[in-house]
């Protein structure tokens, strides 16, 4: 599981030499992201609303194959959208842009505080972040989790794994 968290910071933290900002979407706990929708939108979908990714990545885990799209929104900020080739359809993202916020109108580079209290959540340690604020952790088959990662006292990153998910151990 580390593994796969140090491959998925590694995505979202990369730096990139694109200055193009990120659309400014709003990340909803059922799985919405702007126009886009976990096990509804497609890899087509994705390019249509973000454009060409800058790279994309193919993911191989034993039963799982799948591809994620990668763009820069900003010198030291990702974007990564991955696509289950099973379903055919987005499973996950992550998001280090400060474009993308919650509904309750938390954003990466706000202190973990200040989003904690807009949240309505406390911090949980967790893996591959020293703590997060879970704004959904469904624990059913159909697993959705969407979380805000702290690191240095502040919200570095956004992310939503859903019951497709190609992080195929969630956050451990």
């Amino acid at each position: 599981m580390k593994r796969v968290l140090v491959a998925l910071t590694i995505v979202v933290s990369a730096g990139c030499g694109s200055s193009t900002p990120a659309p400014q979407w709003t990340a909803h706990a059922d799985g919405r992201l702007g126009p886009l929708e976990i096990d509804v939108s497609s890899d087509a979908d994705v390019r249509k609303a973000a454009g060409t990714p800058s790279k994309v990545e193919r993911v191989l885990w034993p039963g799982i194959r799948a591809h994620t799209l990668i763009y820069p929104c900003g010198r030291t900020c990702e974007t990564a959208y991955s696509i289950n080739d099973k379903t055919g359809k987005l499973s996950d993202y992550w998001t280090a842009s400060p474009r993308i916020r919650t509904e309750d109108g938390a954003v990466v580079g706000m202190s973990a505080a200040r989003a904690a209290r807009l949240e309505h959540k406390r911090p949980h340690p967790g893996c591959g972040f020293p703590s997060y604020l879970y704004l959904r952790a469904d624990r059913s088959s159909e697993q959705r989790l969407f979380v805000l990662a702290i690191w240095k006292g502040k919200i570095d990153s956004i992310g939503y794994l859903g019951p497709h998910s190609v992080y195929y151990d969630g956050l451990c």
